[in-house]
């Protein structure tokens, strides 16, 4: 009884926790420096399963959480190194190094986020990733609720109407106010994950609704364009894993090299003033081709180019150039520009090819095609804005990635450490 109790409690403390991670997206506390309430609760998270850890400790279940968050946050290492050794070849100013790190291990450190998912898995396990769904829904049906309470259902439910008929071309002033992209990028994670592998129950139906619902209210165009994409190549690889699974295993790192070698690419087309064509052209894109003319003197597309640093581009265009945005809304060419064009491959490297190489480790194809599907997401989403900024959606990634063999992981680290395996962990649904 008494356990059961206990099981319950925190379930509700930790679920508590997460919908205030996702609820509050503006909110922070002011240190001298400005960290986010987002950022906070999400140390709170890691800092409350660490200490379930010292309590009672379960050392392959925290090896494998803590290790698979390391490795998830390599992107991190890479920016923080890369930025180091230009700012050391470069001499730069105390002031002009603590700025980039600020902005890195301050506002949208993605090791806090990954920490937080990893908290979630060590505590509930596989069911972590369902505990972290329904409170991103709660969160967001919360956020909807207040905005029907002000408005009225009607003008809400007449507006969202118009929203899905026109696909995004009219948005009410009303329905505008659910429009919260940080969310429905989190949302779309999940409905990739999902429909790649649907389930048979009435909770899982359940979610998705809701899930479609939150994500529908928000209506991001890029984001159906990427879940579309991820789907397609996802069940194209499955279908040949089912039959030729080294076959498959080798054509998820094929694709992966290939999506590197394509953003290097698009950032030749950038230089190249490709979008100024698309814009003659008669494709509207959406003042790009202003603020990409505006930062080009930033650099160069050659080997030589070493970058600025990380933060370098952001606070040009917040301090320094009236272009009218304080983002240059293409995390591709604001990531070449502060790293450099090693740095910048390294980076891709780091983010794409390493997180395929290792969820996808010890044969889990099923695995790697699921971060391959959910990087080829996130690469799409940020082609064309600077969703990577997003540290929630980075969370999101994190769990589902982390989250989709957490407990086959933990048996083969059991098995290394002690040479047995225990029962493993039910599910929520």
């Amino acid at each position: 009884m008494e356990n059961k109790i206990f099981e319950k409690a925190k379930a509700f403390y930790f679920t508590v926790v997460a919908v205030m991670m996702y609820f509050f997206l503006e909110e922070y506390i002011d240190l001298g420096l400005h960290v986010t309430f987002r950022h906070a609760f999400a140390l709170v998270l890691a800092f409350s399963a660490l200490c379930m850890f010292l309590y009672k400790p379960d050392i392959p279940r925290g090896v494998t959480a803590f290790k698979d968050a390391c490795v998830y946050s390599i992107p991190l290492a890479v920016t923080t190194i890369v930025s180091l050794f230009i700012w050391f070849m470069g001499t730069a100013d105390v002031g002009v190094i603590s700025r980039g790190l600020s902005s890195s291990f301050i506002y949208t450190n993605m090791l806090s986020f990954a920490l937080g998912s990893a908290a979630l898995l060590y505590v509930f396990g596989n069911r972590g990733i369902w505990y972290n769904l329904i409170a991103i829904l709660i969160a967001n049906l919360l956020m909807i609720v207040t905005i029907i309470a002000q408005n009225g259902i009607a003008a809400f439910f007449s507006e969202f109407v118009t929203l899905l008929v026109t696909f995004a071309d009219v948005t009410g002033e009303v329905i505008v106010q659910a429009e919260i992209h940080e969310l429905a990028f989190c949302l779309g994670a999940y409905l990739i994950y999902m429909l790649f592998k649907p389930q048979k129950n009435i909770v899982y139906f359940i979610l998705l609704f809701l899930t479609v619902f939150c994500f529908l209210a928000a209506l991001k165009r890029i984001a159906i364009i990427a879940i579309v994409i991820a789907l397609i190549f996802g069940y194209i690889l499955k279908f040949v894993a089912r039959f030729v699974p080294k076959t498959a295993s080798r054509l998820v790192v094929f694709l992966s090299v290939c999506v590197i070698l394509l953003l290097v690419g698009y950032i030749a087309l950038i230089k190249a003033d490709a979008f100024t064509l698309l814009e003659q052209a008669g494709i509207n894109t959406s003042g790009r081709v202003e603020i990409y003319n505006a930062v080009d003197e930033f650099y160069e597309f050659h080997p030589g180019f070493l970058g600025n640093g990380i933060g370098f581009l952001t606070y040009q265009l917040n301090e320094f150039m009236s272009v009218g945005v304080g983002a240059v809304h293409n995390d591709f060419l604001q990531h070449f520009i502060d790293l450099g064009f090693w740095g910048y491959i390294i980076w891709l490297v780091s983010m794409v090819l390493i997180r395929v190489c290792y969820f996808g480790r010890k044969g889990n194809i099923e695995n790697a095609i699921l971060t391959f599907m959910l990087t080829l997401y996130l690469i799409i989403v940020s082609s064309t804005d600077n969703t990577m900024n997003y540290p929630l959606l980075t969370g999101v990634l994190a769990m589902l990635m982390m989250g989709n063999s957490y407990e086959e992981n933990v048996d083969h680290t059991e098995e290394k450490i002690f040479g047995i395996i225990k029962k493993k962990s039910g599910s929520l649904l």
